[in-house]
């Protein structure tokens, strides 16, 4: 089967210290953008300049924070899981997690991947849209000023025969295919990922989205981009997808987007455990987060490439959240191979946004002021 890993980059431009956050609710997040309309943005982990080079970011705990104890085993999985960027199928688990909570581990993997610097693969709430139409490929609007959506003959949202008229496609796709969920990677670049719809297979009209209901139509059951906006309660998703492998890895192809040249750069996340301070900070604190909120600040370290320079990500003590107790194991080996593709990278989302069994599930009490 023809396949592409689509990703997307963020349509925002960033301006020298500019701060950027959003909050997701329960269902789906409210992305709050500033700046100009800017779809061609890459966005780099902290710590990156342009040059190559190994980056380690440190991940820790507020130690102030409510849950500071419950949530160790989580956050150390989702750095594993980051950390280990092996693309899977079926990462959506039932059975994980009880029906009325939300499982703290799979919301933090993804605020975490806002955290490296990836968006959204779907229009989501920043859209403005509502509802299912959230679940439409990303895109910015076209010289008519609205969204064209349309799930074309299949009737299937987010899949490749949408009809967008003349919306901006914003989801990068493997040249020539259009399958983010299939997970043989191989290089990730410029050279073999584009967004312009012109370089589509033949008959086809707009990338396909993160969405479950795009993977199932392409035969991938119980599937969906860990970047796919929206969480829902007694479901675990706490492995990554290839769309979500194939963002990080294209931006640390570096500014040139050419995997294999001197600008390239890895990173590794390290948990550091309850701190007062961590490149990367969680915190539970109503003040910042209706639900959850990955907040960054950036720069641009090059026409069309940013980097973060800090962040924070938060959680309301208002939910029911599960607490995963196992710690996994994430198989490094498995992950795409240097000579391959560059390690982790990421695109841009500057902004808000197959571990065991057991846990505990606790209901968040408001924190005092």
């Amino acid at each position: 089967m023809p396949h592409s890993h689509r990703t997307r980059l963020l349509a925002t431009a960033i301006a020298a210290g500019s701060v950027f956050s959003a909050s997701e609710p329960a269902q789906a997040a409210t992305y709050i953008f500033a700046g100009a309309s800017a779809p061609d943005v890459i966005t780099h982990a902290k710590g990156y300049t342009g040059a190559g080079g190994a980056l380690e970011i440190s991940v820790g705990i507020d130690q102030t924070s409510l849950f500071a104890s419950e949530m160790q085993i989580s956050v150390q999985n989702v750095v594993n899981t980051w950390n280990g960027l092996l693309p899977t199928v079926g990462n959506l688990q039932s059975g994980l997690v009880p029906s009325g909570a939300f499982d703290f581990e799979s919301v933090l993997l993804h605020e975490m991947g806002h955290a490296l610097g990836l968006d959204h693969t779907n229009l989501a709430s920043e859209s403005g849209e509502s509802g299912s139409n959230r679940d439409f490929a990303p895109a910015g609007r076209g010289a008519n000023g609205v969204f064209d959506l349309s799930a074309g003959s299949d009737g299937v949202i987010g899949t490749a025969d949408d009809d967008r008229g003349d919306d901006v496609n914003l989801g990068y796709f493997r040249i020539g295919e259009n399958d983010p969920f299939a997970t043989d990677l191989g290089i990730v670049d410029s050279t073999t990922y584009s967004r312009n719809l012109g370089d589509l297979p033949r008959g086809q009209s707009f990338g396909t989205s993160g969405g479950r209901d795009a993977a199932a139509a392409l035969g991938y059951a119980q599937t969906e981009a860990v970047m796919q906006q929206g969480s829902l309660q007694g479901e675990a998703q706490r492995s990554l997808t290839a769309d979500d492998v194939a963002g990080l890895l294209y931006a640390r192809s570096g500014v040139d987007e050419l995997a294999g040249t001197a600008d390239d750069y890895t990173v590794t996340l390290n948990f550091i455990g309850a701190v007062a301070g961590a490149d990367i900070l969680i915190d539970f604190d109503n003040t910042q987060a209706s639900f959850a909120v990955s907040q960054s600040q950036g720069v641009m370290i090059a026409d069309g490439h940013t980097a973060i320079t800090q962040n924070s990500i938060y959680f309301n003590t208002g939910y029911n959240w599960f607490f995963n107790d196992q710690s996994n194991v994430v198989d490094v080996s498995a992950a795409p191979s240097m000579s391959a593709v560059p390690l982790p990278g990421a695109f841009w989302a500057m902004i808000v946004g197959l571990a065991g069994f057991g846990g505990v599930s606790m209901r968040g009490k408001k924190r005092a002021a």
